[in-house]
């Protein structure tokens, strides 16, 4: 029996990766709740919105998940949240040639940059957000 090739889960290596390059940060793809998110802040959300992969074989450099984020920072006010976006920006320039266990990061993408992503009135919250982008790979054999 042929095992099925299975390619790396890109939303959870963007986790894994900006989690790492932002102590302090909690940083999710489901947000906490009311006042649980208050207490929670600085915030930064991943959504996985789209992308396109190619599978052609495991050792294959092709062999490429791209996925598309939209990427929300959330902090107490909007020079906070813009501040955020911006390390948010900045620890993902660091990613191509970066690795965890199961993918290896070989190509970023900005399509937008931080943007004004207001929340409900009188929340005590402000949100900035990007639409980011990855390619990633399964990590070679003997890697």
């Amino acid at each position: 029996m042929v095992t099925p090739l299975v390619l790396p889960d890109g939303k959870k290596v963007a986790i894994d990766l900006l989690s790492a390059g932002m102590p302090g940060v909690l940083v999710t793809s489901k947000l906490p709740e009311g006042k649980a998110l208050t207490a929670a802040l600085p915030v930064v959300r991943v959504l996985r919105i789209g992308g396109t992969s190619t599978m052609r074989g495991w050792s294959d450099p092709a062999t490429t998940d791209r996925p598309r984020f939209s990427i929300d920072c959330y902090a107490p006010d909007e020079g906070a949240a813009m501040r955020l976006a911006l390390r948010v920006c900045a620890a993902w320039e660091l990613f191509p040639g970066r690795s965890t266990g199961d993918a290896t990061v070989s190509a970023i993408s900005q399509e937008t940059g931080p943007q004004d992503r207001p929340e409900e009135p009188n929340t005590g919250i402000a949100r900035v957000g990007m639409i980011l982008g990855m390619s990633v790979r399964p990590p070679l054999p003997n890697s």
